[in-house]
């Protein structure tokens, strides 16, 4: 009994130890070579030196981070990453070029409605510390590289106040945190850059949406005094018209 006690827990050891290695070894597959030649090339034209010299990271848009409720979904996002099994629909691939010229362009490829990736725009950066792919690497206290696991980036959110991606890390110690890239000052909001709690960064989005909605609300009464004030010289003027006619008549 000892012995089928033992086996059994020899093997429930190997179950989990062969699933955490499935877990942790893959990040998300980036694109074949062929298939970023194919996008990046400009009229249609092959270009096989199109990836060199070039770094890669996918950026998640599917679910804004303002609309993932708590944290246990975002870490659901990142064992999916993990896994690969990511919805990419209305997601990002993105390009980092260096040129010898001392630029450095980000070329963002999106997904088309047959699931081909296309050149949709680009940014460009006279600086390589401004680079994303720089910014996160910062952040990381490390080279960032596509195999990289437990970590995801998502997009810019026009609902927060961040300007940028971010990028959420699950820690060795399973508490999982997400990096702002940049300092912030904005509209009475101060972040600066760093690991912050999820609960945290859905803090400053409530107190950023809330300082628009108090501006909407100004704007609104502002613009409700301006009829008011209009509406009351027209009647004042009509008034006036009217009894300037009945005495000239």
């Amino acid at each position: 009994m000892n012995n089928k006690a033992a086996k059994i827990s020899v093997f429930i050891f190997f179950c989990i130890f062969s699933l955490n290695i499935c877990i942790n070894s893959f990040g998300i597959t980036p694109p074949s070579n062929d298939v970023l030649i194919n996008a990046l090339s400009k009229n249609g034209e092959p270009n096989q030196n199109v990836v060199n010299n070039t770094d890669l990271f996918f950026v998640y848009n599917a679910v804004p981070v303002s609309k993932i409720k708590s944290e246990d979904k975002l870490r659901e996002l990142v064992f999916e990453s993990n896994t690969d099994t990511i919805d990419m629909k209305d997601s990002n691939w993105v390009v980092t070029e260096y040129k010898p010229s001392n630029e450095y362009l980000e070329r963002i490829l999106s997904y088309d409605k047959n699931g081909n990736l296309f050149e949709a725009e680009n940014l460009i950066y006279e600086d390589k510390n401004y680079t994303t792919i720089a910014l996160m690497s910062e952040l990381l206290g490390e080279q960032y590289n596509t195999g990289m696991t437990n970590i995801l980036v998502l997009g810019a959110d026009r609902a927060t106040p961040f300007g940028s991606v971010l990028l959420v890390k699950v820690f060795d110690d399973d508490s999982l945190k997400v990096g702002v890239l940049v300092d912030i000052e904005r509209d009475k909001i101060s972040i600066k850059k760093g690991w912050y709690s999820f609960d945290k960064i859905k803090k400053i989005i409530a107190l950023y949406n809330s300082d628009k909605i108090s501006v909407g609300n100004s704007i609104i009464v502002l613009i409700g005094g301006i009829i008011a004030v209009l509406s009351v010289g027209f009647i004042l003027y009509k008034k006036y018209f009217n009894k300037i006619y009945f005495i000239n008549k």
